[in-house]
């Protein structure tokens, strides 16, 4: 099974956005994951939707949207014609998750559908025929530096099953303390695409690339 790992933005250097950018992008990163953020389904604040217009400059790359907002549906007509690849909203926060998943489609996106570490994953059953990938947060969604909640690898590893059952195999994403170890459990869990960020790829201690070598190796 092959893999994809991204990069969050809101872990790199807000003083060297560019730069941070064209690093990754030289080392072959697959994705930039935006995370959007309202301050009411989760308590904080990232990213608003000017981003956009910077990263189209940026058209070699694809870009993953992370929506952690109350009421999707209306928010996502925000997003009609930006330069993005993909969209993710939670499931918690939708009242209609199966016309949101929709309308992300009719907007020319691929449409996910994320859940938060605490939610159960039998939430997601009847979804899954109107997505295109699921997101998986593995700490609690709105604050990147928390510790890695290992129940995530069974929540992966139920949701494979689950797709598999209706011979589906669509990307299962993982978002949240993303290292060496936690990378390997769980796509061994069934997980085939993860989301970079302070704990793995954004270390101090090692480059960008090296980090992101690191990462790919521990799986392969």
């Amino acid at each position: 099974m092959n893999i994809s790992i991204g990069a969050s933005l809101a872990c790199a250097d807000a003083l060297a956005l560019g730069k941070d950018i064209k690093d990754l992008i030289k080392n072959k990163i697959d994705f930039i994951h935006i995370d959007i953020m309202d301050g009411v389904f989760v308590k904080n604040y990232c990213f608003g939707t000017d981003i956009f217009e910077y990263l189209i400059h940026f058209k070699s790359i694809n870009i993953d949207v992370h929506m952690m907002v109350c009421n999707p549906f209306e928010k996502i007509d925000f997003f009609k014609n930006k330069f993005l690849h993909r969209i993710s909203f939670h499931v918690e926060s939708s009242d209609n998750p199966i016309q949101t998943l929709k309308k992300i489609r009719s907007f020319g996106f691929k449409a996910g559908i994320a859940i938060n570490a605490g939610t159960n994953e039998s939430t997601l059953k009847y979804l899954y025929e109107f997505a295109d990938y699921v997101m998986v947060m593995a700490v609690e969604a709105g604050f990147s530096g928390q510790e890695f909640i290992d129940t995530i690898v069974d929540k992966v590893s139920s949701i494979r099953r689950e797709l598999e059952k209706k011979n589906d195999y669509m990307e299962i994403c993982v978002d949240g303390h993303i290292d060496p170890l936690t990378i390997k459990r769980l796509f061994e869990a069934g997980a085939n695409a993860f989301v970079g960020g302070s704990a793995g790829l954004f270390r101090k201690d090692k480059s960008l690339r090296e980090n992101l070598e690191i990462l790919k190796s521990s799986v392969y």
